[in-house]
């Protein structure tokens, strides 16, 4: 049978239209692979390079979400602990991760949970802080005699020029409170450095009463999910490096061990080389669901194509 020109036109429209959006549902499907596999920022710890993402909450600024409260805020507690990040807390247990916030990346870092046993002590120095940066919140950072907790910070040129910020700090608290501190201004170039020191080993260890005495038990970063982030245990021995350069191409990564949905149990992370994330055999989600989409959307081709 002889087709005629207005056939051919309408498959050459319904081909075309497919076609369309077959290309359009792959770029944006591609993007939103590529935007999962490579994540901008990373931390380093002992060899390893552990990828993460920063936290974020419908665009609260860091100071509403870390929620730091006292006898002069609005709410108020005696309590001098964050309870923005309570349902992030966890008992003796150190966290810390990025937060991406309308004024800019910012570094959290939380002690124990509010409401649990024990207190504890804990010291950080932190070397090569983005100079533009500052505190926004010192948790705690109150004038009186309960108050033990220290933050000296200063800043410097190193041998290149570049002026870089180092921070000392130093925390106790009692049981049932919480600490911490906020430190805005990252920028999108850094790379700084945590050398920690838990229990016995932080300055204000033999300084407690009975009241501040306890143990931290695990150091955790966390990543992605502000609601249900990925946590990542750290060891409590060793410096870990912050860098904004991610973990590089051909670098080894690694999940360390993880706690994910918010639970307490841990299970042991996956090493893979970047270069094999795209592979055939692993694909996420979304290249799968892709390849059933494309399927169907052959099917209609087919389907249309014999129609007219």
């Amino acid at each position: 049978m002889t087709e005629n020109s207005t056939t051919i036109a309408r498959r050459q429209f319904v081909k075309a239209t497919i076609a369309s959006t077959a290309v359009l549902g792959g770029v944006s499907s591609t993007g939103a692979a590529q935007s999962n596999g490579n994540s901008q920022f990373a931390i380093k710890q002992g060899g390893k390079c552990i990828p993460i993402e920063p936290l974020s909450l419908s665009g609260l600024p860091i100071e509403e979400f870390y929620d730091y409260r006292t006898p002069d805020t609005d709410p108020m507690s005696y309590k001098y602990a964050s309870f923005g990040t309570e349902n992030l807390q966890r008992d003796d247990t150190s966290i810390m991760f990025l937060y991406d916030g309308p004024k800019g990346l910012s570094l959290v870092m939380v002690h124990d949970k509010l409401d649990s046993d024990g207190g504890g002590a804990v010291s950080f120095r932190i070397t090569n802080l983005p100079v533009q940066g500052k505190f926004v919140v010192k948790d705690d950072s109150y004038d009186d005699s309960t108050n033990h907790d220290t933050f000296d910070y200063s800043k410097h040129r190193n041998w290149n020029g570049k002026e870089t910020a180092n921070a000392t700090i130093h925390w106790t608290w009692q049981g049932g409170r919480s600490d911490g501190a906020v430190y805005r201004g990252l920028g999108n170039d850094f790379e700084f450095t945590i050398h920690p020191q838990f229990n016995g080993q932080a300055l204000l260890s033999d300084q407690q009463g009975s009241e501040y005495e306890g143990q931290v038990n695990k150091w955790e970063v966390l990543s992605g999910n502000a609601n249900n982030p990925t946590r990542t245990k750290l060891k409590m021995n060793e410096k870990a490096t912050i860098t904004s350069n991610g973990c590089g191409s051909g670098t080894t990564e690694t999940t360390g061990n993880e706690t994910t949905n918010g639970g307490e149990g841990t299970t042991t992370g996956t090493t893979s080389n970047p270069s094999d994330v795209n592979s055939e055999g692993s694909k996420g989600f979304f290249a799968k669901l892709w390849d059933g989409i494309s399927s169907i959307l052959n099917s209609v081709v087919s389907f249309f194509t014999n129609l007219f």
